[in-house]
């Protein structure tokens, strides 16, 4: 006999930067706030069959520091995407991508920075932290993906 697994799992997904830019009360950068939706689902067997719960929380793009919105209000935030455009692009380099095998039992070489399109300037979100790390991170935020660079 097959053993059946059922629980829940709580899905992210980035919807976009939207408002006016503001001022961060924690790191003090100015961006538009992100809004991130988080879907959990009834599964079974890893199949997500029943949604459960919906959340959308709004937070800055640079520290993650936010806070949660009921649907209505994060609907109509979307429906105002603000003046301009806002490309934010994460990635991650790994600093000791070419040092011997064994040297270190937790691999803590990398780094995450957030690259702006409009200008130019890389902002360091985080040093000295491992690839689980990134991924914890990029999970809380709804980014796809992560592009992850050697330096030598």
């Amino acid at each position: 006999m097959g053993a059946i697994y059922y629980g829940t799992r709580t899905f992210s997904k980035h919807m976009g930067y939207f408002g006016p830019k503001q001022e961060c009360e924690n790191c003090h950068r100015t961006y538009k706030k992100a809004i991130v939706k988080f879907s959990s689902w009834f599964h079974i067997d890893y199949i997500p069959l029943i949604p459960t719960k919906t959340v959308y929380f709004k937070s800055c793009p640079v520290c993650g520091k936010g806070f949660e919105l009921r649907k209505q209000d994060a609907k109509v935030e979307m429906a105002n995407p603000g003046e301009g455009t806002q490309t934010l692009e994460p990635h991650a380099k790994h600093i000791m991508a070419n040092k011997p095998k064994g040297i270190l039992k937790d691999d803590n070489s990398y780094e995450l920075w957030l690259k702006d399109a409009e200008s130019g300037e890389d902002i360091l979100l985080g040093k000295d932290i491992t690839k689980g790390d990134i991924n914890n991170i990029k999970k809380e935020r709804g980014w796809k993906k992560v592009p992850m660079e050697k330096v030598e």
